[in-house]
């Protein structure tokens, strides 16, 4: 059965304290019998400690199914330092941010290609099914996997999310089918077909639908009165389906290419206003994307690295409202983007190892507001970065050379920008002898204005800076056995100073008209720990122990007579953390996690009508498999937020209480 995990699940990699050569092979790729294989992750527990340069967290397969995960933002909660972003219910926007930063300074690469969104900035994770999800990696700053798109370095921090990897027996078909019933209304199947040729060719077809009425009560106070509602407005029906395919191209490279479509048409329930629950907004999202991804080992020093991405996307914004003339807003909005990438990873030596890497990127927005300007962006990013490793000292450092420009149909355009970003990671272990490690890292980095930022009708500035940010890091990890009934601790702690110039920010221009402008200067520092553990009560039972930490103190820093500064930052808790244990055993495996959120305010004044109170949320999550005539039967129920608190993310849009989710999986 699958080990279960809660925030950090760390690897053991074959000679990971060895001083070997680093080349395509190695990190990404098996050839065997003179063909490639593409990249399986293999997941064990391991007393390793992690060696990563930088903060490193991840969650294999086996630790998302085990923590009762149903979607990659539950999953997210179990990582330290991230602040998510829920608006509530199967269908409410995900967006995630790292340590202080806004969600539009945290980069999502999906299978190897950066997910890219020119007019918010932001990624909602909910377009993205986690029953495909091999894994999923927080990176925070660069730690030293240096054979990489420049794009993917161009972030404060990245959210890595891999497909799960397919193994079956070769020249055959294969089936994954599984069906998911939840309170609310909720039902999503899902199914992932695919085959295997002795060639090395594999195709695979996923197709998923979710459909839920997201109606969950909840607890509406105001003053001392009280009264129990409803949620409305809020019906969701959701689908997206992928073709990936993988075929070699020679004795030492394979092509990797994802066909991908989604489309959600929903209800915005919008915020919780007193005595005024209608709502009538309505959205409909569609994205869909094709991107190449082709890999070689030239020879035991050079290895290649080529991408080409299209992406589409489209928002149509509906509300029927008297308040609009002609009594509906219309907003409509479309994305295209274009990009390339090339990356050279050359070795010439056994512990040196440099890359370059080479993207571009042409985006424009185009909407059917008449005050539309027609905004376009071409955006060139170079990176160099070398590595030195040996079996007890990694070092990294990286140059990264953005340049942005501009452009529009009519009307000014934004500014143009330019930049040089360094960093620096290192990672040494003091004495050979134990499985410790220190590790320290620094990285600057800039966002540009997003497309909103810049020209949205009476908000956008088109005179807007770049933020720039600066951070600094540094930390510990511990990996040790002490017992064989204890045979895994693993322990990782980091502290980190942050800040943030120039931070982009809506003030009024007057009664009725916002812009943006650059005002705040932000300073966040904070700790994040994690600690982990493996007993073993008796054979094939089997206890595991995680728990998370962090402390985010983060304030503004601009105007010393402005009642914002130096308070904390809006929605950002000073504590946050969870835990979780899992039994493993030969009937039934049982997960108990709790998560817990301190206190946040919803502006950056901290007054106290703006303050959100703290809450802790309880799961618990059963999973049986079987195996029947050859093929594998999984049942697994999940009870989230098991003593129904009743708590908010955002102000005014109140979670779900306490709800349960029903799975059923089979494999062929």
């Amino acid at each position: 059965m699958a080990l279960a995990a809660f925030c950090v699940c760390l690897h053991g990699h074959a000679g990971a304290s060895a001083a070997v050569p680093d080349s395509l092979r190695t990190k990404t790729d098996t050839v065997v019998s003179g063909r490639m294989l593409p990249e399986v992750t293999v997941e064990a527990s391991s007393r390793k400690a992690d060696r990563s340069t930088a903060p490193k967290f991840e969650l294999g397969a086996s630790s998302l199914k085990a923590i009762g995960a149903t979607d990659i933002s539950s999953a997210l909660k179990r990582l330290p330092g991230i602040n998510l972003k829920d608006y509530g219910g199967a269908g409410g926007m995900k967006t995630v941010a790292v340590r202080s930063f806004g969600a539009a300074h945290t980069g999502v690469v999906y299978d190897g290609v950066t997910l890219s969104n020119n007019r918010s900035g932001e990624v909602d994770l909910s377009r993205y099914s986690l029953d495909n999800v091999g894994s999923l990696s927080l990176i925070i700053g660069d730690n030293d996997d240096i054979f990489r798109p420049a794009r993917s370095i161009a972030s404060a921090s990245s959210l890595v999310i891999s497909s799960a990897p397919t193994v079956a027996d070769v020249d055959s078909l294969w089936l994954t089918a599984q069906m998911r019933a939840g309170s609310f209304s909720m039902l999503n199947p899902f199914m992932k077909v695919g085959t295997s040729r002795s060639s090395g060719l594999s195709v695979n077809f996923i197709g998923e639908f979710t459909h839920a009425l997201n109606d969950y009560p909840f607890t509406l106070r105001n003053g001392i009165y009280s009264s129990r509602e409803r949620r409305k407005n809020s019906l969701m029906n959701s689908g997206h389906g992928e073709i990936n395919l993988t075929l070699p191209t020679g004795s030492a490279s394979s092509l990797t290419s994802k066909i991908y479509y989604y489309d959600n048409g929903r209800q915005l329930p919008g915020p919780v206003i007193y005595y005024n629950p209608q709502c009538n907004e309505r959205l409909r999202e569609r994205n869909a994307f094709a991107q190449t991804l082709w890999r070689a080992t030239l020879s035991d020093k050079v290895s290649l690295r080529i991408t080409g991405k299209f992406n589409w996307e489209a928002s149509l914004y509906d509300d029927v409202n008297g308040r609009y003339p002609g009594g509906r807003l219309d907003q409509d909005y479309f994305q295209r983007e274009v990009y390339a990438s090339g990356v050279a990873l050359w070795l010439p030596a056994p512990n040196l190892a440099f890359s370059y890497a080479a993207d571009f990127a042409y985006g424009n927005l185009s909407s059917n507001l008449p005050q539309e300007v027609g905004p376009s962006r071409y955006t060139i990013l170079q990176a160099l970065t070398g590595r030195y490793r040996t079996g007890r000292l990694t070092a990294t450092a990286s140059l990264l050379g953005s340049i942005y420009l501009n452009r529009v149909q009519k009307g000014s355009e934004a500014r143009d920008n330019n930049r040089l970003s360094p960093s620096a990671s290192i990672s040494f272990q003091p004495i050979a002898a134990y499985d410790w490690r220190l590790r320290a890292s620094y990285k600057s980095i800039f966002r540009v204005p997003t497309f909103n930022e810049s020209y949205f009708f009476h908000y956008g500035s088109t005179d807007l800076l770049p933020e720039t940010t600066q951070q600094f890091n540094i930390g510990t990890t511990l990996g040790f056995s002490p017992a064989r009934w204890l045979p895994r601790v693993a322990l990782t702690a980091d502290a980190y100073l942050n800040e943030i110039d120039d931070m982009i920010v809506g003030v009024p221009y007057n009664m009725f008209v916002w812009t943006m402008v650059n005002l705040d200067k932000v300073r966040a520092m904070g700790v994040d720990v994690t600690l982990s553990a493996d007993v073993r009560l008796a054979a094939s039972h089997k206890l595991e122990w995680n728990l998370n930490y962090s402390y985010q103190r983060s304030k503004p820093l601009t105007d010393k007579n402005s009642a914002e500064y130096g308070k904390q930052v809006a929605y950002i808790p000073l504590n946050s953390g969870g835990g979780s244990v899992a039994y493993t055993n030969p009937w039934v495996d049982l997960v108990v996690k709790a998560i817990g959120v301190g206190p946040r305010f919803a502006t950056n004044s901290n007054i106290p009508d703006t303050r959100i109170a703290g809450y802790v949320e309880v799961g618990i999550s059963l999973r049986r498999s079987l195996s029947i005539r050859g093929h594998l039967w999984e049942a697994t129920f999940d009870i989230d937020n098991i003593f129904d608190k009743q708590y908010q993310v955002i102000a005014r849009y109140p979670m779900p209480g306490r709800s349960w989710r029903l799975s059923l999986k089979f494999q062929l």
